[in-house]
């Protein structure tokens, strides 16, 4: 008997790698199977607008969609798969459902840049029994909803060799002036570097991809978008992989498996001491801490839990 349905949107590869991971016995994955009939999706915004949502229903997804969500009867986990607007929908087919939570992978500003629009969402469907979690301290508590660990799927790989000293991979987003400076640092040091800036679908590697890199590298560069407190997937790649990490975010002492001979807090885009950090051997941290963060665990500590 399934306990939980994890369903999630396609699109979000990153979300798409990790949710493949989970291989729990009573734990069923779904993807939302949305329509590419631009006709169907004009009717479906139009249908969503009025509140007729068992209209934007029949619109919005692919049969085999329609049909598992009104047949679920146990406990949801939404993987950050949609709009607000969207969930309203959604809730409306959800007669069999229990407990329907919503975990925010990523900031809420995601999803909208007007906090108080989201405040005014988030409210109106917890008044329908929905909960929601964040991997955000930050949003956690502006938003006043649940805030959680992080999560990444564990994947052995075989790395040969090591290829690179310091290795990162990421979208622009406000950081390619700080790369360019620590890269620079880094290579007048002897170090070596592998650093992609992903600016269209021919420069994205796939998540596989980005795994193998990272476990031929040395360290992991994680430079912290501007309006997240909460940890990227880059440090919990380094810790899967065991692996020396530089990060600007000054929020990862407070974890549990913060120790400054594998972390290294770049300040003030100086790279101070690091010659020193790269020479300490790498500090085994217990597995019972790291299996925190793998996604089957993960899945039931927080969602599987009575």
């Amino acid at each position: 008997m399934q306990e939980l349905f994890i369903i999630y949107n396609p699109k979000f590869k990153a979300t798409n790698f990790v949710v493949d991971g989970v291989r729990l016995p009573n734990v069923e994955k779904l993807e939302l199977g949305i329509t590419e009939n631009k006709f169907f999706l004009i009717l479906y915004g139009i249908f969503l607008k009025l509140h007729l949502y068992f209209l934007a229903f029949f619109f919005r997804y692919h049969k085999q969609t329609r049909l598992s969500l009104k047949s679920i009867e146990c406990d949801i986990l939404f993987w950050d798969s949609c709009y607000f607007k969207e969930y309203k929908m959604l809730n409306a087919v959800l007669n069999k459902a229990k407990r329907k939570n919503v975990f925010f992978w990523n900031p809420l500003s995601r999803w909208s840049d007007d906090p108080a629009y989201i405040k005014k969402n988030l409210l109106a469907l917890k008044q329908k029994k929905f909960k929601f979690h964040t991997f955000d301290s930050k949003d956690g508590e502006f938003y006043q909803i649940d805030s959680v660990k992080n999560v990444n799927r564990k994947l052995e790989v075989n790395a040969d060799q090591i290829q690179q000293d310091f290795y990162f991979v990421g979208k622009d987003k406000g950081r390619k002036e700080l790369l360019k400076t620590l890269e620079k640092q880094i290579l007048s040091m002897g170090y070596s570097t592998h650093f992609l800036i992903v600016e269209n679908k021919e420069s994205q590697i796939s998540q596989y991809e980005n795994i193998l890199i990272s476990a031929q590298s040395h360290c992991i560069l994680d430079l912290v978008a501007k309006d997240q407190s909460g940890l990227s997937l880059r440090p919990f790649d380094a810790l899967f992989l065991k692996k020396k990490l530089l990060t600007t975010n000054k929020n990862i002492c407070q974890f549990d498996f913060y120790d400054s001979a594998n972390i290294y807090l770049i300040q003030d885009e100086k790279l101070e001491g690091l010659k020193e950090f790269m020479q300490i051997p790498y500090k085994e941290i217990p597995e019972e801490i790291v299996n925190q963060y793998e996604v089957n665990q993960w899945v039931k500590d927080h969602f599987l839990s009575s």
